[in-house]
């Protein structure tokens, strides 16, 4: 196969994930072959086997055709996955390597033009608040995603992971990145609200949650968006649930709304070997009125960059870069609950 037949095959691998009955068909000479899931994995095996060779000296020659078949699968998820993780609370958008990263913004209350602002990274790496100067025009400020993982073609190469499982090495990798800074947007954002827009208590308290709810209320119809272990805490008691609600909390363990809000459950994983720091933090939640508009605008900008390190014992380690803007909107519009008893 040549280069652009197997990124094309690289490229329905990705796609199978959420196709599970996705095939792929190629020409090869006058024979059409048409490749399901297994196969293709197999077909990209060999054809990489190939391309890497018995030694380093092949792999150098060839690297570049490798870095492109994982440039191409990795940037072909990384937005759909992020923006299925927020659910409605941002927009995620792809720009060129040469495109000023900007969104359309669009104040679905009028009355709250006045009191937009938005939250986002200075040359320090410090989040502020700045006023809109354009209501309907918002820029983005790009960073960069950087890191470095032991290279894992070999476990592809030797059938240990499939393709999807070795591109979502890198894949989560970058989305944590992501989370990290849409996280520290939130805190700064958190701090400039009104007092009436947060309640910290140590356990789950109802009544100090539900005024929160009713401050988000008066703005649009309410989303709360937590991760699993604050959802598990949300309730009023057990005498007050409907059989549904006691069902949902048996087979689930949480609700999948509270008082009519949607609760949406941010996906949670650690940050390091030994499962000490977390992602996301467990202890908040946080409260926005659905369909308004996005809470953050997050650009990707070029594609993903990839270089090959050698160590001192001759390992190979690759290195992967992407440029990468959060900026967050919010105009006392967004509630925060905190369980100190979850940190």
């Amino acid at each position: 196969m040549n280069l652009e037949q197997l990124k094309k095959l690289a490229t329905a691998l990705t796609k199978s994930r959420k196709q599970p009955g996705l095939t792929f068909s190629f020409q090869n000479g006058e024979e059409t072959v048409s490749l399901d899931k297994e196969a293709m994995n197999a077909v990209l095996r060999e054809e990489l086997n190939k391309l890497c060779g018995v030694d380093y000296n092949n792999f150098d020659r060839n690297k570049h055709d490798i870095f492109d078949l994982i440039q191409v699968s990795v940037d072909g998820v990384v937005a759909p996955e992020l923006e299925k993780s927020f659910m409605g609370f941002a927009e995620v958008r792809q720009f060129g390597p040469a495109d000023q990263p900007m969104f359309n913004v669009v104040h679905a209350n009028k009355h709250l033009r006045e009191r937009a602002f938005i939250t986002k990274a200075t040359s320090a790496g410090v989040y502020e608040v700045f006023r809109i100067d354009n209501p309907k025009k918002l820029t983005v400020d790009m960073l960069a995603i950087g890191g470095g993982a032991q290279i894992s073609i070999e476990d592809f190469r030797t059938g240990r992971i499939d393709w999807n499982e070795m591109v979502d090495i890198i894949r989560l990798g970058m989305e944590d990145r992501v989370y990290d800074e849409v996280l520290a947007a939130l805190a700064k954002m958190e701090a400039d609200l009104p007092t009436v827009n947060k309640c910290q208590t140590t356990d789950f308290d109802a009544k100090a949650f539900n005024k929160v709810l009713a401050t988000v209320s008066v703005y649009g119809a309410p989303v709360i968006m937590c991760t699993e272990a604050f959802a598990r805490e949300i309730t009023e008691g057990y005498q007050w649930a409907s059989e549904s609600e006691k069902l949902a909390r048996r087979h689930v363990g949480y609700l999948a709304d509270y008082k009519g809000a949607k609760i949406v459950v941010l996906p949670q994983s650690f940050k390091d070997n030994q499962n000490a720091v977390k992602v996301v933090d467990d202890s908040k939640a946080y409260i926005y009125p659905a369909g308004n508009r996005p809470l953050f605008y997050i650009a990707l900008q070029g594609n993903l960059q990839l270089r090959d390190v050698k160590n001192e014992d001759w390992s190979v380690e690759i290195q992967a870069y992407k440029r990468f803007g959060v900026a967050a909107m919010a105009a006392n519009d967004l509630g925060v609950a905190t369980i100190t008893s979850l940190k």
